[in-house]
C-alpha cells in the first residue's frame, strides 16, 4: 500500500491529499510500506482530514508543513 492509497481510503480531497503525501514522504519516505501497513499513515491521513496536522506534529514536522505550505503559496 502507498500513501496515495491511504489518502484515497481516508477520503482526502485533492489538495489535502497532495499535502499529506508530500508531508509523509518528506518525513518517512524510507518506511512508506511499513507506515501504511501498521496504520500510522492512516492516523496521519485522519489528522490531515480533520485539519489538525500542525497541532499533531512535532517541531520538525511543523517545519516541514510550513515549507510545504510556503511552496504551495508561491505556485499560486
Amino acid at each position: 500500500m502507498t500513501y496515495e492509497e491511504v489518502a484515497n481510503i481516508a477520503g482526502l480531497d485533492r489538495e489535502t491529499k497532495n499535502r499529506y503525501v508530500e508531508y509523509m514522504r518528506k518525513r518517512w519516505n524510507d518506511t512508506e510500506e511499513q507506515k501504511c501497513r501498521d496504520g500510522y499513515a492512516g492516523q496521519w491521513a485522519q489528522r490531515f482530514k480533520l485539519k489538525y496536522e500542525y497541532q499533531a506534529s512535532d517541531p520538525n514536522g511543523q517545519s516541514v508543513l510550513k515549507e510545504i505550505d510556503k511552496n504551495r503559496q508561491r505556485r499560486r
